[in-house]
């Protein structure tokens, strides 16, 4: 992963600053828990900085950080992502040091803060005046001027711009030929220069991407559907039509060329807004004023100038292709392949550059083609063509070892690699997967054949034991039944909601969760839906009654039920004279974090002759110990269970399978339809605990509950 230091603009994007302003708590144990979980991502490099090298540092304030580990604490999601935001892609940018270099000039050159008048009436420069103007209008301003001489005098600025140009040989010319059919200057091919220095396949950290650097919600507008498999925003072609349609619209909005790129740049709603407030449409005004245009987009236009000027006089800025080793421009045909094949395998038939076939097709996003009934066009360089007529039984060898599995909503990857004898690792490889948050209902995967390569036979391990649902007690409404479902990596509450056909807030109550906290992996939740719901036709993974293993959420029950699983049993150890917390910790191989954390005290805790605390011990080594206490706010007596199970206890939560009695029938609310929730109707009292309703579910069995 290349250094990155900044975030680039995008269109449709207003410009990205990074802030540190919140301070942690003054409690030694919130720097406790804050070392631990820093010492814990470090490992296993020591010491921390000794990887320092091979890491995406930035420097955030007086903090050099690490990108790459910062986006493993927040799970593989971009910085400020929603509950809603499972995952997404991180940044990918091979030419980021030379953004750097040239912000690095910016910020020199045109302090930021200082908004002066920069207009010149003529060039300053002698030089200048011999220039060839371009397409784009050109007015010549101070910063103008300052980008030619750098592009030009300085050693830096030279090298830099002579490495775009000579990339610009790939595809400068074709996208060129797309925006003069779209009837647009084709000097606007700069515009990619200055997004991606022409290269499809850049990806910046807050979701632009390809040449043009399209944000998504724009990129679909103008035709570039995105997908699990395919990203056409990265696809040269179709994104500088796009770019060519989008700058023309915003050219019809403004009228000018200067205000068009900087609503390509900042977005046309900012500069809307900007004009409106201080009634001018003049752009290099709208620069000079307070509180106006942003920075970058204050750069963003007189850059483009600037390299357009370049552009138009490759020899005065020594890009001349007789001065520099240009790129071949990118010359390919499309040909069709039937089944989903590997760019690797295609390479590696074709003798082709792997590299230089990926960025031919860097619109599949997986490196490979998407699994379709339909042929599927890829693109391979043009003297190619025949030898890929000859390999078709190869490529046919490679299609016999695979097949598709369609994915329903809380299918994980580890369910998928033991349904078809396989390991995550080998999914992951085949369908270029980088987390498991990606695998969502709705998409189709490549999985291996029975009996082919990539199927591992000893990868057929036991069945996972049934989930242990250990939730709220709840109603359930007549004409009602309770299904379980278990998270992954990718759900959210709008998948939730969407499958189920029920609102979140209802799940909330049901399952006693946090509305705004994120919904973990592995997570079991119970949602009451209509006695007609069918899973199978929803697409969904949801577990009945006799599927789980159902427990009160904190109770006896649960908390054993949990232990079992972990080859543990909950008892009790009665403290003599003499006992310390690390001398109990030692008899039963807890330590004394362990102990406090399970009977809620804290580690200096001194106990008492006679005080009975819980302890979780191996099945074969309760000597000693006593029947552990009832958990904290619940009595020994169980509560009546839902309407169609038998009572859950310490001895049937193990069997739940058991014939259950007639149950009692109850008359609780119905649950929301999409709209707002009906006040709950309280249960019967059960001995031990304060009734636990849709409303109490917040605290189950809690003794203070209301």
């Amino acid at each position: 992963m290349p250094k990155r230091r900044s975030v680039p603009n995008a269109p449709g994007a207003s410009p990205v600053r990074l802030h540190v302003g919140r301070r942690l708590g003054p409690l030694w144990g919130g720097w406790t828990a804050v070392w631990v979980g820093v010492s814990t991502l470090l490992a296993p490099s020591s010491p921390a900085f000794a990887a320092k090298g091979d890491q995406d540092f930035v420097q955030i304030g007086s903090l050099s950080v690490s990108e790459t580990r910062r986006r493993r604490v927040r799970g593989g999601r971009p910085d400020g992502a929603s509950v809603h935001v499972a995952w997404a892609p991180g940044a990918r940018d091979p030419g980021r040091e030379d953004a750097d270099t040239l912000a690095g000039f910016e910020r020199a050159t045109f302090p930021e803060g200082q908004r002066t008048k920069t207009i010149i009436d003529v060039p300053p420069d002698p030089w200048m005046a011999d220039l060839k103007l371009p397409d784009l209008p050109v007015r010549w301003n101070k910063k103008t001027v300052e980008y030619l001489r750098y592009f030009r005098d300085d050693p830096k600025g030279k090298a830099m711009i002579r490495g775009w140009m000579r990339r610009a040989g790939r595809y400068s010319a074709a996208m060129a030929a797309t925006l003069e059919r779209a009837e647009v200057p084709t000097s606007l091919v700069m515009v990619a220069m200055a997004e991606s220095g022409f290269n499809p396949t850049v990806r910046s950290r807050v979701g632009a991407a390809g040449a043009w650097q399209f944000m998504p919600g724009t990129g679909q507008v103008y035709g570039l559907g995105q997908s699990f498999w395919v990203d056409a925003r990265f696809d040269v072609e179709k994104s500088t039509l796009a770019a060519a349609l989008y700058l023309k619209d915003l050219r019809v909005r403004f009228g000018s060329w200067e205000l068009a790129l900087a609503a390509y740049n900042a977005g046309y709603g900012l500069v809307m807004t900007t004009i409106e407030r201080h009634n001018t449409n003049n752009y290099w005004s709208l620069c000079e004023i307070e509180s106006g245009l942003p920075y970058a987009t204050t750069n963003y236009v007189p850059k483009i100038v600037a390299a357009a000027l370049v552009r138009a006089n490759p020899k005065a800025f020594g890009v001349h292709p007789s001065e520099i080793k240009v790129l071949p421009p990118a010359d390919w045909i499309e040909v069709r392949v039937q089944r989903s094949t590997r760019l690797s395998t295609l390479a590696e038939l074709l003798d082709v550059d792997p590299d230089f076939l990926f960025e031919l097709n860097a619109q599949l996003v997986r490196e490979r083609t998407p699994p379709s009934d339909v042929p599927y066009a890829v693109r391979i360089p043009r003297d190619k063509a025949k030898t890929f007529a000859s390999v078709q039984s190869k490529l046919e060898d490679a299609w016999s070892l695979e097949s598709t599995h369609a994915v329903k909503t809380g299918e994980s990857l580890g369910s998928i690699a033991r349904r078809y004898k396989t390991s995550t690792k080998e999914l992951r490889k085949l369908n270029g997967i980088q987390d498991s948050a990606e695998v969502r209902g709705g998409i189709t995967l490549i999985v291996p054949r029975p009996g082919a390569k990539h199927a591992d036979a000893s990868a057929q391990a036991e069945p996972p034991p049934r989930p242990l649902a250990a939730v709220p007690d709840v109603g359930v409404p007549p004409g009602h039944r309770l299904v379980f479902f278990e998270t992954t990596r990718a759900s959210t509450p709008r998948e939730v909601e969407r499958s189920f056909d029920v609102t979140w807030p209802d799940v909330v109550r049901w399952n006693d969760l946090d509305p705004h906290a994120r919904v973990q992996a592995a997570q079991v939740l119970q949602i009451v839906v209509q006695s007609s719901f069918d899973p199978a036709s929803e697409s969904v993974i949801a577990h009945e009654m006799h599927e789980v293993e159902y427990v009160v959420r904190g109770s006896r029950a649960h908390l054993e039920a949990s232990l079992l699983r972990r080859g543990k049993k909950r008892r009790g150890y009665r403290t003599r004279a003499g006992d310390t917390l690390a001398k109990i910790g030692r008899r039963f191989e807890l330590s004394v974090g362990d102990l406090a954390r399970i009977n809620h005290f804290s580690r200096g805790h001194d106990p008492k002759a006679g005080e009975t605390l819980v302890v979780y011990v191996d099945k074969g080594k309760t000597a000693g110990t006593v029947k552990g206490p009832a958990p904290r706010g619940f009595a020994d007596t169980q509560p009546p269970p839902p309407a169609d199970r038998a009572p859950s206890t310490a001895g049937t939560s193990r069997v739940p399978d058991k014939a259950p009695p007639a149950p009692a029938k109850k008359t609780p609310p119905e649950p929301t339809k999409k709209a707002t929730a009906k006040p709950a109707t309280a249960k019967p009292t059960q001995p031990g605990r304060t009734p636990s309703t849709a409303d109490t579910a917040r605290t189950p069995g809690r003794e203070d509950s209301p």
